[in-house]
């Protein structure tokens, strides 16, 4: 296990709740204190855009764009039809809203396990495994999703 690699499940390790959210059936877990609010989608304005966003949300006397990626996290430029729900994610540096299929919260830490490291390339949100349900769980956190968003509403605008 490289050095990125085990320094980032070390410091997920510390986290005792998480967040799944999920997207096109696929599980994204999150850290709950990532979670500022739950909106609704009838709280979007699609007239405020971010590059990339398809509205944003007022909370706090500011406007927080809003994303709705794929199960693969491919930015979508449009509202999917399964997406219900609207976490706000902020970690202090990065805020924006992220529409889900369902958000459920973990009543016990997931049991983490490291990426292999043909997963872990650079700008790969995931930053570890975890069991949930029937399958797995990616674990990331709200800047390694800020940085994704980034990195791909950039490349859509070039």
């Amino acid at each position: 296990m490289s050095g990125p690699i085990r320094a980032a499940l070390a410091d997920l390790l510390k986290i005792q709740r998480f967040t799944a959210l999920i997207l096109d059936g696929r599980k994204w877990l999150l850290p709950q204190a990532e979670i500022r609010l739950l909106g609704s989608l009838l709280d979007i304005d699609q007239e405020v855009r971010a590059p990339g966003s398809i509205g944003a949300f007022a909370l706090e006397d500011e406007w927080w764009p809003v994303y709705c990626l794929s199960g693969e996290l491919q930015l979508l430029p449009q509202l999917a039809a399964t997406r219900r729900v609207c976490p706000l994610l902020g970690n202090g540096a990065d805020r924006f809203g992220l529409v889900c299929d369902r958000v459920e919260s973990l009543l016990e830490p997931p049991r983490l396990a490291a990426l292999p490291a043909c997963m872990g390339p650079p700008g790969s949100p995931i930053q570890a495994l975890a069991p949930f349900g029937d399958g797995l769980g990616c674990v990331t956190t709200t800047e390694h999703l800020a940085a994704l968003i980034a990195a791909v509403a950039e490349n859509t605008d070039a």
